[in-house]
């Protein structure tokens, strides 16, 4: 395995996170600082202090209580596909991690096509343009970029991408994504553990979503006792296919294309493991491996790094979110394919969180 520096020291952090050792006590003073200002911010906007902005038309938020990856961008994509199929005209809003938008908001895609460099509004934007299918606004601020969003010909509902934590903006329903491996690690507020707010703050969420599990059970028990009467869904990720960019063309693969390869995988996520033990799933074993910060942006002497590991491989597989980063450079070129991945839930949980938003937003 190859690791940047910065993915190192990551990977350091995450351990630390998941257990109550010496960097949870270590970091206590500062987690202390950080929770008195979690609560401060919270009373402001209960007491109102801070102002919530609303649109015109109803929002869906999904978030998480954490830091690291819980799967938002796929699930953003499952809903608002559900919600097409329901005959609901969404809109999907995001900050635009990885980009350099600064305070401009822009229009990522109208829905078929792409407008936007993902240099400028990053991955999981481009991604989500890509692929939703519906008309997708990025800018950090999200109440600007939520006017602009409802102000879309016929959008009737906004999907707020990462918004549970972002209250400037009002909502008519949030959904939390919870990691069902790494549940809430060590219990502990940033930077002495990985919770964003304590775990009271699910008393806000209208559903939890417990993700990337087998059994749930541990973690949804836990969410549970946390805060009683909130309901508690399960939803995991498999991969349907492998694809690759050709010719300025998306193009889908059988999950086939890599079984039996001999492969590199290359990533940029917050937390790869579940890529790998996805990858573990179909058999497939990487001869090497590649690992960059989250959102890294690649540059010319990544992708030289990357060509040399993988001059003895067969194929380069990545995320979906890295080849929209990574498909520009040589090396791509008939080598590079990403892991496309699903969102599959119970038919009867599906049913009922549908059932449960369109309550919310009617």
């Amino acid at each position: 395995m190859r690791v940047d520096q910065e993915s190192g020291l990551r990977e350091r952090v995450l351990v630390g996170w998941r257990h109550r050792g010496a960097l949870r006590v270590l970091l206590a003073p500062a987690a202390l600082l950080f929770g008195l200002a979690v609560r401060l911010r919270g009373a402001a906007y209960r007491f109102g202090l801070f102002r919530t902005h609303a649109v015109d038309v109803p929002i869906v938020s999904i978030g998480n209580l954490t830091v690291g990856g819980t799967g938002k961008t796929p699930f953003a994509l499952w809903l608002a596909e559900r919600l097409c199929a329901r005959g609901y005209r969404p809109a999907i809003v995001t900050r635009g991690y990885g980009g350099v938008l600064k305070g401009r908001v822009v229009m990522v895609g109208n829905g078929s096509e792409l407008s936007e460099d993902v240099s400028e509004v990053g991955d999981e934007a481009v991604l989500l343009a890509e692929r939703a299918g519906v008309p997708v606004v990025c800018g950090a601020d999200r109440v600007a970029a939520a006017q602009k969003a409802a102000s879309t010909n016929e959008v009737d509902l906004i999907v707020l991408d990462d918004g549970f934590q972002h209250r400037r903006l009002g909502r008519s329903m949030d959904i939390v994504l919870v990691d069902g491996r790494a549940g809430f690690g060590n219990g502990g507020l940033l930077p002495a553990g990985p919770l964003r707010e304590p775990l009271a703050a699910l008393r806000r969420a209208d559903a939890v979503v417990v993700t990337k599990t087998r059994e749930p059970a541990d973690v949804g028990a836990r969410v549970s006792a946390a805060v009683p009467g909130v309901p508690v869904f399960t939803a995991g990720f498999a991969p349907s296919a492998v694809i690759h960019y050709e010719d300025g063309e998306t193009m889908v693969r059988p999950l086939g294309t890599i079984v039996g390869r001999k492969i590199v995988t290359v990533s940029a996520i917050a937390d790869p493991t579940s890529f790998y033990e996805l990858l573990g799933d179909l058999e497939v074993q990487p001869i090497d491996v590649l690992e960059y910060p989250d959102h890294h942006d690649f540059d010319q002497a990544d992708w030289q790094q990357i060509s040399k590991v993988a001059h003895a491989a067969d194929l380069i597989v990545c995320t979906e979110k890295d080849l929209v980063k990574l498909r520009r450079f040589p090396f791509a070129r008939g080598r590079l394919v990403a892991l496309r991945l699903e969102l599959r839930m119970p038919a009867d949980e599906e049913a009922d969180l549908l059932s449960l938003l369109a309550r919310r937003t009617a």
